[in-house]
């Protein structure tokens, strides 16, 4: 079997470089392990609307399920602090109907689609990846390709077996585990809400998410080597939460994120990484759709202009780092720090920083017009006790 490209997951970003590149007009092969796409869920379902836009994604009432307007800090002592409304849309989609709609797309494109098929393996010709090996269905096989894009998700086996560190630090992974609800009281449907305390999500945070009237998903995120599972501190928060004691659990949902920041190389001799394979995952939130779609088109234009040169080396194929890096990668590395300093802090520092966080977020971090002295003075003028977290923030 000979391809141009194969592209190994069909999440966001698999089916967006799969769709890109067969537009292009490259052979494209996608492989699927699981047999449906889309399933299971390991996500919260939020997306930012601009990113859908950025990569051309038309909005379809089949897998939108509820807009948002903003969203609501809780502190730990119960204090809603808006931290936006209004300024940022974003959709609760169906990740189901969503990752299919989009591997539909890749399919009508011209890219051939494999489920129940997962790599086990990669062909290499000295430093190149020259294509991959797989199993379908017990029968093993070989997909030779020019490049090979990994969307394999976090900790990416393909990655590593064409020689990247894709592996995360424990300390900086979030086990995550949600319900979807029903029978919940939402006053404001449209508001998504965050809490942060040590009792309820120590090195992490819960959440509700709307999807409807009555419906939401409802998480907590801990970090590894927390003393409870995720599960347990799910459900104690939700045991703890009037609005949700009586709500019916219709969908169980889990998984890992990586925080740590996208991987330190994203591509090598005749492969590229992208979405949650190559950590591009916000490390303060841990959302990934939008960047995973990103990551997905960058890839795919990148890759599609490096095979009409007839180029698939390290130094060509970089041009996709440099522009993730451009378009969202740095980003991810300051809220990296903006990570890190919450890590150590206290349920009071807590307290305080939250509520000033949404006048803190457009001073620190408003570009290259507000300089390290202004930072520094804004900081320690209005939330003094915060100033030992300067280093921590401002540390590029």
């Amino acid at each position: 079997m000979k391809y141009d490209v194969v592209v190994v997951g069909a999440g966001p970003s698999g089916s967006m470089a799969a769709k890109t590149l067969a537009e292009s007009g490259a052979k494209v092969l996608l492989i699927e392990r699981h047999q449906a796409i889309g399933t299971p869920v390991h996500c919260a379902e939020a997306v930012y609307e601009g990113a859908l836009k950025e990569v051309d994604i038309v909005q379809d009432p089949k897998w939108v399920a509820n807009r948002i307007e903003g969203g609501y800090l809780v502190t730990p002592r119960g204090t809603k602090v808006v931290y936006s409304r209004g300024e940022v849309a974003g959709l609760v989609i169906e990740r189901k109907v969503f990752d299919k709609s989009l591997a539909i797309e890749a399919g009508r494109a011209g890219a051939e689609i494999m489920l129940r098929t997962r790599a086990v393996g990669v062909m290499k010709e000295g430093p190149f990846v020259r294509g991959i090996k797989a199993v379908r269905e017990g029968e093993k096989f070989e997909v030779e390709a020019k490049v090979v894009v990994a969307a394999d998700g976090v900790e990416s086996g393909v990655a590593r077996w064409a020689g990247l560190d894709a592996l995360g630090r424990l300390s900086e992974t979030m086990s995550c585990y949600q319900y979807e609800m029903v029978g919940i009281s939402l006053d404001e449907p449209d508001m998504l809400e965050m809490f942060w305390g040590r009792k309820v999500a120590p090195q992490g945070y819960a959440w509700i998410i709307p999807k409807g009237k009555d419906v939401a998903n409802v998480g907590v995120g801990v970090r590894g080597g927390s003393e409870h599972h995720a599960k347990a501190y799910l459900d104690k928060f939700i045991m703890e939460n009037d609005r949700l004691s009586q709500a019916k659990i219709v969908e169980v949902k889990g998984g890992a994120v990586p925080l740590g920041g996208p991987l330190d190389s994203l591509v090598c001799d005749g492969l590229v990484v992208v979405g949650t394979a190559a950590h591009l995952v916000d490390p303060f939130s841990g959302a990934g759709i939008s960047s995973a779609l990103r990551s997905g088109l960058i890839a795919g234009q990148v890759i599609g202009q490096a095979l009409k040169e007839g180029r698939y080396d390290s130094e060509r194929l970089l041009e996709y780092q440099r522009n993730v890096m451009d378009g969202f990668g740095k980003r991810w590395k300051r809220n990296v720090r903006l990570r890190r300093a919450f890590d150590k802090m206290s349920d009071d520092d807590l307290e305080e920083f939250l509520k000033l966080l949404p006048e803190l977020r457009d001073a620190l971090y408003r570009g290259k017009e507000a300089d390290l002295t202004h930072k520094v003075s804004f900081v320690i003028r209005k939330a003094p006790k915060l100033a030992r977290f300067l280093k921590l923030l401002l540390t590029p």
